[in-house]
């Protein structure tokens, strides 16, 4: 996947969501002037994809994958092979949860959100400190039922407990009628 798919796609997502131009500015400069973003050895910062799974009860799905602290959204790096950002968010999520992609519904090709988030130090990855653009795709899952090969711990959150700029949009969409979003 070429940098200028990525440059594209978070252009896209700012036309969405003007306010959050700061963002991805420094995403899309890093993005035309260095090396493949998507790579999980570019530095000081690479992609991470991952799925806000939405159930039709406004539950959200958090996993524990022992890699990385507290809960989580499921995803990670993308990979080589992967052919989309959101592809790579189908592929992560089947691999970590078992979820099959054709009972999801997606959204949007472009991502439900788009946040810089700083990652400490792992010393037993060999990584040093950088900055992780986690893409955010949301989809939508008939229920809470996962696949039978689930390899991380689970939880579902309910939309009004999620916090922050995505709990925010995620409940405000939720209020919003389908006819109308």
């Amino acid at each position: 996947m070429s940098n200028n798919a990525v440059v594209s796609t978070a252009l896209g997502y700012v036309e969405a969501n003007p306010s959050e131009l700061d963002t991805v500015r420094d995403l899309v400069i890093l993005s035309l002037l260095g090396p493949p973003i998507t790579l999980r050895g570019t530095l000081p910062a690479h992609l991470a994809c991952r799925a806000v799974v939405l159930t039709s009860d406004q539950h959200v799905l958090t996993i524990r994958d022992g890699e990385r602290p507290g809960w989580q959204f499921p995803g990670g790096h993308v990979e080589d092979e992967d052919c989309s950002l959101l592809g790579s968010t189908l592929r992560q999520l089947r691999e970590l949860t078992g979820i099959d992609p054709n009972v999801l519904r997606p959204e949007s090709a472009l991502p439900c959100d788009l946040e810089a988030v700083p990652v400490d130090t792992v010393p037993g990855l060999d990584e040093p400190e950088h900055v992780h653009y986690d893409f955010r795709y949301l989809l939508h899952l008939p229920s809470q039922e996962l696949g039978f090969d689930v390899a991380v711990d689970v939880r579902w959150v309910p939309v009004d407990e999620l916090p922050g700029r995505l709990g925010a949009k995620l409940r405000r969409s939720s209020r919003t009628p389908a006819a109308l979003r």
